[in-house]
């Protein structure tokens, strides 16, 4: 097992290594790798720092007795390209490095992300190896919670459980829509097998989403697991690091003067649940006879987005409904499930109260929001 943790701007990395270091050990050796990383050109100079100081922490943290079966490396990646510079280029430079240690010993161990801002409950080892490495997985995620009853600020406090609410009620609506790959998509919580990582090309090099990426990629092809015994528990806090995600939600929930966290309508859920219905359809018919008998809601998004002709020709290159389902999945992938939900968001279906969505998508009596949170964590 290799832990692979991207480090930019981060003051409190020596925490996150600390949790680590709490985990009950395996009867084998695990490596932690820790990147490092900062843009060439017009990088702020307080994130360089920041960067020395954490290095220069990890090194004096580093200094005692090495455990035989827990051993922590750093990478510099200092002054990457701009163009590409980013939390994916780093989780890559982490990951690849990973993949070759592997390599090196002929081994096919499980490659595990994290985020230095995160901590880990102590059987986060033991749960991933009795129910990821000792699967025939590829692919995985851990169970996450954020530790919102920990956070001292009141609003940030909020903002958080207003945010898992929304993470977990999106994948909840994509599983009730009958999307066969609902997942959670955090990076901090992705684990895969080395050479299925190999297999797939690696991890991509985009500045945010790389995670939700990297999953949708590779899990039409793979087995996948959720580790639900073992526990992430990502930050709380603000970030300005990437333009979308948990510190960014957070910052904007601190930056809006509302009280009411909006999101998706179940209802779009709803309609997506329709389009999702009529795959079969689309094989065994003709697929414009099929569109036009969709109710107005499906038909307007694949008519606006031109998907006709995308449908015939996945149809075209199938000789099986099963093969076609497989294929027609490939493609509307998550990114695809998102367009859908954004197009009737946008054209169709306003966005309402959070507490509203889920209590209408989970059947829930309660109105506090954290009730609710427990309530959609039993779920997953």
């Amino acid at each position: 097992m290799i832990v692979v943790i991207p480090c930019h701007n981060e003051p409190n990395l020596i925490d996150t290594l600390e949790s680590i270091k709490a985990c009950t050990p395996l009867n084998y050796k695990v490596e932690v790798i820790i990147v490092v990383n900062d843009k060439a050109e017009n990088e702020n100079p307080e994130v360089r720092k920041q960067n020395t100081q954490t290095t220069k922490s990890f090194y004096n943290w580093n200094k005692g007795p090495e455990s035989n079966n827990l051993v922590f490396h750093l990478i510099e990646a200092l002054e990457m390209p701009r163009k590409t510079a980013g939390v994916g280029l780093a989780r890559k430079i982490g990951m690849d490095e990973a993949l070759r240690r592997f390599h090196s010993i002929n081994k096919d161990g499980a490659i595990v992300c994290l985020d230095a801002d995160c901590t880990v409950s102590k059987n986060y080892f033991s749960a991933i190896d009795s129910q990821f490495i000792q699967s025939n997985a590829g692919l995985g995620e851990m169970h996450y919670k954020h530790p919102f009853e920990k956070e001292t600020n009141a609003s940030l406090s909020t903002g958080i459980v207003n945010y898992e609410l929304f993470l977990r009620y999106y994948v909840e609506g994509l599983k009730q829509a009958g999307f066969p790959y609902a997942i959670q998509t955090v990076g901090s919580c992705m684990l895969v097998r080395a050479s299925v990582y190999a297999k797939h090309g690696g991890m991509n090099k985009r500045k945010a989403g790389e995670d939700f990426y990297f999953l949708h990629k590779i899990i039409p092809h793979e087995k996948f697991v959720e580790v639900n015994k073992g526990i992430v528990y990502p930050s709380c806090r603000t970030s300005d690091r990437v333009p979308f995600g948990t510190g960014k939600a957070q910052q904007d929930w601190l930056d809006q003067d509302i009280l009411a966290y909006l999101t998706y309508n179940p209802r779009v859920f709803e309609e997506l649940k329709i389009l999702i219905g009529s795959v079969s359809e689309f094989y065994q018919k003709e697929t414009d006879l099929v569109i036009d008998n969709l109710p107005e809601i499906p038909k307007a998004f694949i008519r606006a987005h031109e998907y006709s002709s995308k449908i015939e020709l996945i149809k075209s290159n199938c000789k099986t409904l099963n093969q076609f389902k497989k294929q027609f999945f490939i493609w509307f992938d998550g990114f695809i499930c998102m367009k859908f939900v954004h197009f009737v968001r946008d054209q169709f279906l306003p966005n309402i109260p959070i507490e509203q969505a889920i209590k209408t998508i989970t059947n829930s009596n309660s109105n506090n929001l954290v009730t609710l949170l427990k309530e959609l964590r039993q779920l997953a």
